[in-house]
């Protein structure tokens, strides 16, 4: 009986210049005129030759990373008859999902993401810590405590797994629970390099013009069963689907629960997209059948993407030599 296939999609921070040069540039190059049409400026060429400062402007960075997934995503097709039952996304990668399943275009896909990214570059200004080997019953108590005292925003942003949670909100309030932290005991905490606060309840203003854009766009039923970040379970229709897009801003991602149900599953688990971020987030949640899809020229990487499709029991279309991330 064939193994159960999820496909994961990278959220930001797995971007980088460079990050489309792996894959063959006829087909990177197939997309360049529709991505110029919907964002009305050359992605690709940023992508390619651009400098860092100006892709990791999140307005950028969400287009430019849904756009290389998704092209990672058909290279993969182009190379087997791989089927997936399912999908996940990390955060923006959700978008890639939804893309990935026909649930909504390439193309809207892409004028939605820059849009939402517009938006949250608008957002008030706070930021993000990453805190490492804590549990999150304490981390939440002392966001509630400085949320009570200081009337301030600060939550759990993404629950990545039991040893990685991240925090957000206002400077000042990140700060302090950071600082209460390491005061008692807990010592690793890691200030993320970005310049927006997502996740938390600083996104309620955009959470409410993106949902204006969302229900402009046309959004179908999935074509396979897609795990949401706000609520680490299948939508059953549209209407939750939109909405838990919307919610996804000011919510946090519930990744480490996601990762629990896809291991219940006892599948293979493919990260499909621009680095290996999601690879060392599922294994800290358990998970052992990982492999990152990364393409690189090494003939010897052959021999293991044969032996990866003997185990999912898929065919291949042709040749293909992936770097693999397996234990």
């Amino acid at each position: 009986m064939p193994r159960h296939i999820s496909i994961l999609f990278p959220g930001q921070g797995s971007q980088h210049i460079g990050m489309l040069d792996n894959l063959p540039t006829e087909l990177v190059e197939s997309f360049r005129g529709l991505a110029l049409e919907a964002l009305s400026f050359d992605i690709i060429d940023l992508i390619k030759n651009g400098n860092e400062e100006d892709l990791n402007k999140t307005s950028i960075t969400q287009p430019a990373i849904l756009l290389t997934s998704f092209i990672y995503y058909k290279h993969l097709q182009n190379l087997t008859n791989i089927k997936a039952d399912l999908m996940c996304g990390h955060s923006l990668g959700e978008y890639s999902a939804l893309v990935a399943s026909n649930s909504i275009t390439l193309d809207d896909a892409l004028k939605l993401v820059y849009q939402r990214g517009l938006l949250m570059e608008r957002s008030l200004k706070g930021s993000m810590y990453a805190i490492l080997n804590t549990d999150i019953d304490i981390i939440n108590d002392f966001c509630m405590k400085v949320r009570d005292d200081e009337n301030m925003v600060v939550s759990t942003a993404n629950i990545n797994s039991p040893k990685q949670i991240v925090i957000a909100g206002e400077n000042r309030a990140v700060e302090m629970v950071v600082s209460d932290l390491k005061n008692n005991g807990h010592k690793k905490c890691i200030k993320l390099n970005v310049a927006v606060a997502s996740h938390c309840k600083l996104m309620e203003t955009v959470s409410n013009e993106f949902k204006n854009l969302i229900n402009k766009v046309q959004i179908n039923f999935p074509e396979c069963n897609i795990i949401h970040n706000t609520t680490a379970s299948i939508t059953e229709n549209i209407s939750d689907l939109k909405k838990n897009l919307v919610l996804h801003l000011i919510n946090p991602v519930l990744w480490s629960q996601s990762m629990n149900y896809i291991n219940s599953l006892n599948g293979i688990v493919i990260e499909c997209g621009p680095g290996k971020v999601l690879s060392g987030l599922a294994k800290s949640n358990g998970i052992k059948n990982i492999f990152s899809l990364i393409v690189c020229i090494n003939y010897q990487r052959i021999l293991a993407y044969s032996f990866i499709l003997s185990r999912a029991h898929i065919n291949t279309k042709s040749v293909c030599v992936w770097s693999f991330d397996y234990s």
